[in-house]
Parts: structure tokens; sequence; C-alpha cells
């Protein structure tokens, strides 16, 4: 009766992984639902938009207070994501060995160009903010680290695509579709396989006000030290300021920057 009682256990285990992986999903889907509602919520709109009861909410957000993934707003009563998230991505950064060696040059590149410098990775199938050097001008391009970015239709997110080669491409883009933003997004395949043709060439790309009107980028692919594309490196300004006239000056300019960086991070070989 024993030894029955004890082989009847472990199938018994399997519910309650199932509840704990349940769980992680559910305190999973709460901090992804901060992150977009601008990192904070009150308990009652968590509930309602991730269709949960009031009472799982609350107790998954006691749980990730205790992690520090999250913390209470005494006065409102909302929840905020807290310094824990901060921590592991502080983390995740910090074995990307790109911002650290990229910091002198950013911000190099930043007095020598006069306009905001910007680090993004790839992330799935978009370019991700993960660094920046705010300009000293009065009117300046400043975005939130971990602002989401189209692979097609910004600076960076164009510098991570032009290294790749036309299989890569062509399977990206079909992952992503061409959505436009602006009057000036590239929406048509050949086009912008055209531009990322050239960028390969001079070894830097534009966004003409491809994202967000009224605001250029020029960037350009940072690769390690096997030759894999690792990040972007783009200045952003005003169009006003970012003018077409400096374009091929500025984008020496972020090329060469983009090649110090590589070969920083070990590269032997010039990519660009």
């Amino acid at each position: 009766m024993t030894e029955v009682r004890r082989r009847g256990r472990p199938g018994q285990a399997e519910p309650v992984a199932q509840k704990g992986a349940q769980a992680l999903e559910r305190g999973i889907a709460i901090l992804q639902y901060l992150e977009k509602s601008g990192g904070s919520s009150s308990v009652s709109d968590i509930s309602v938009n991730l269709d949960l009861p009031l009472s799982t909410t609350f107790r998954l957000l006691k749980v990730l207070e205790a992690a520090d993934f999250v913390y209470q707003d005494n006065q409102l009563g909302w929840w905020h994501i807290g310094l824990g998230v901060f921590n592991v991505g502080a983390a995740y950064i910090h074995n990307r060995d790109v911002l650290s060696v990229a910091g002198p040059f950013m911000r190099r590149l930043m007095l020598m160009s006069g306009e905001t410098v910007n680090i993004a990775i790839r992330n799935g199938n978009e370019a991700v903010l993960i660094g920046q050097q705010e300009c000293k001008s009065m009117v300046r391009m400043c975005a939130p680290l971990g602002s989401r970015l189209p692979l097609h239709a910004s600076g960076a997110g164009k510098a991570l695509l032009y290294p790749l080669s036309e299989p890569e491409l062509l399977d990206t883009i079909l992952k992503t579709g061409l959505q436009r933003f602006t009057p000036t997004t590239m929406v048509d395949l050949p086009v912008l396989q055209k531009a990322l043709d050239a960028a390969q060439q001079q070894g830097y790309i534009i966004d003409q006000e491809e994202h967000v009107a009224g605001l250029n980028c020029i960037a350009s692919a940072i690769f390690d030290d096997v030759g894999s594309v690792v990040a972007a490196i783009s200045i952003s300004g005003p169009s006003s300021r970012l003018t077409p006239e400096r374009f091929l000056s500025q984008g020496e300019l972020v090329r060469d920057t983009a090649r110090d960086i590589s070969k920083a991070l070990g590269l032997k070989a010039p990519q660009m």
C-alpha cells in the first residue's frame, strides 16, 4: 500500500507544474501590460485587460512586488514597474559588450555631429533602443530606452538589415511586412532593397522622415569579432537641421564611428 502511494505522487506533480507555469505566464503578462501602459496601471485595469480575476491579479502583483519587479504607489494605489525589472534588463545589456564599448565613441560622435546618438539592437522583428547620448541643442531627438523601431522604416532598423543576405532579408520582410508610417516610408520591396544595397557599399543608410515626420536619421551597422552584425549606431535630428546637404559628411562620420566600435569589439577585417 505504501509503495503504491509513493508511485502515485509523481503523477500528481503534473497539475502542480501546470499551475506554476500558468502563474508564471500570467506574471509575465502583467509585466508586459505595465510596459505597454507606460510603466504603471491600476489593479482593476490589469484585471480587466488581461481577463484575470481581481483576486488573482492582486495575488500575482504581491508576488512580483516581493521580487522588486513591481511596487505600489501609496497615494494612488497604482502599480508600477520596479527596480527588479531594470536590474534584469541591465544585466542583459551588460552582457552585450557593444554598449559598454560604444560609450566613448557615442559621446565623440555626439560632439562632432551635434546630434543625438543612439545604439539599437535587434529583438525579433524590431530594433530596440538600448543606449542614447543626447546632444546639447535645445531642439533634439529624445526617445526612452527600450523604444521599439520598425526594421524597414528607421535608420537603426535598416542598418540592422543591410548586412543580411538576400534570403535572410526576404524572410524578415515576409514576417514584418512593409507598414507605412509617413509618406516617405519605403513600402516597395525593390526600392528598399536598392537602398540597402547602396548602404552595404557606402557603410551607412539614411532614414529621411520615414518613421517620424520631421525627423531624419543616419545609421550604420556594428559588427562583432566574427563579422556578425550585433547593433546599429545612429544620429537623429530634426529635418530642418539634419538636412540632405549634411547626409554625406555626417554619414561618413557615423560609418567611421561604427567601424571604430566594431574594431574595439575585436573585428579584424573591415566589413563596411
